[in-house]
């Protein structure tokens, strides 16, 4: 069964319409397909969707719903940023939105100076600024502080589907700031894992580095899929589309590294709730 649980639209900082999203899923042979635009962060208003167009994008994926009920299963989430004492999957907005689940994320990591949420995200000379100013120039500090964000998350506001785990490293494809294989980055993966665990969250595979050819492969790294699967913690396959002609980008190099670690079984959404389908084979 071909899913996707992660994408963009024009609602957030994807281009083309919902629908647009939809007919492209159908070509391509999709059972189910989720919307889960970038959630609106109130009250700086930081975020990609704006708060005022979270009404209009509930009822756009509604009135989808109700348009193709016969050809394919539409279901409705938004990628919610934690931010400590700002906005988490309990906030109001979020909890009144009709959601049938959450996909979490940490993209900003404390702040600017001039108080603005510092997003990693972010091109030189933007992200080296956040790790001088923030950080001392300290990127192992910057790393555990992002990785303690994302276990804060975890234990306090946990969401069904943490996406991208490892994002952090996406300014890192050449290793200039941090080893990957250093010990004290493996232990702060590790305890973050835990607490995935912990919260029974399941961790999503994302392709987007994939498709894009950004120099970092998947998100999660390959070593973390493996961890995660060792210890039983769920996964399932996600684009994280910003364009219709990528919904499906990447998964083929996906489901062949979750065989060749073992893996017999992604989580997807049914009506209803969460549960498991064998990998689908794609060329």
């Amino acid at each position: 069964m071909l899913t996707n649980h992660h994408a963009h639209t024009r609602y957030s900082d994807g281009i083309g319409e919902p629908e647009d999203y939809l007919r492209q899923a159908l070509r391509e042979g999709f059972a189910t397909y989720t919307f889960s635009d970038h959630a609106p962060i109130p009250p700086e208003d930081i975020g990609s969707m704006p708060l005022a167009d979270l009404a209009a994008y509930g009822n756009e994926i509604d009135n989808l719903r109700v348009a193709y009920h016969d050809r394919i299963r539409i279901f409705k989430s938004l990628e919610v940023d934690f931010l400590p004492d700002v906005m988490n999957v309990n906030s109001p907005h979020i909890r009144s939105a009709g959601l049938d689940f959450t996909v979490g994320a940490v993209h900003y990591v404390d702040r600017l100076p001039d108080g603005r949420p510092w997003s990693f995200q972010q091109p030189e000379p933007v992200f080296s600024r956040g790790i001088d100013t923030i950080f001392g120039g300290d990127s192992r500090r910057m790393v555990e502080r992002y990785y303690a964000l994302l276990r804060e998350m975890l234990v306090t506001h946990p969401p069904d589907i943490v996406a991208h785990l490892d994002r952090i490293k996406r300014r890192n494809a050449t290793g200039d700031y941090w080893d990957e294989n250093a010990p004290w980055y493996r232990a702060a993966v590790e305890e973050t894992l835990d607490a995935l665990q912990g919260a029974g969250a399941i961790m999503e595979v994302n392709t987007r580095g994939v498709y894009l050819n950004d120099g970092n492969g998947m998100y999660p790294s390959s070593w973390i899929v493996a961890r995660a699967h060792a210890r039983g913690i769920p996964l399932q396959v996600n684009s994280d589309a910003h364009r219709p002609e990528h919904v499906s980008g990447g998964f083929a190099e996906a489901y062949r590294l979750l065989r060749e670690l073992g893996v017999n079984a992604v989580t997807v959404y049914m009506d209803g709730g969460f549960g498991e389908t064998e990998l689908p084979v794609l060329d």
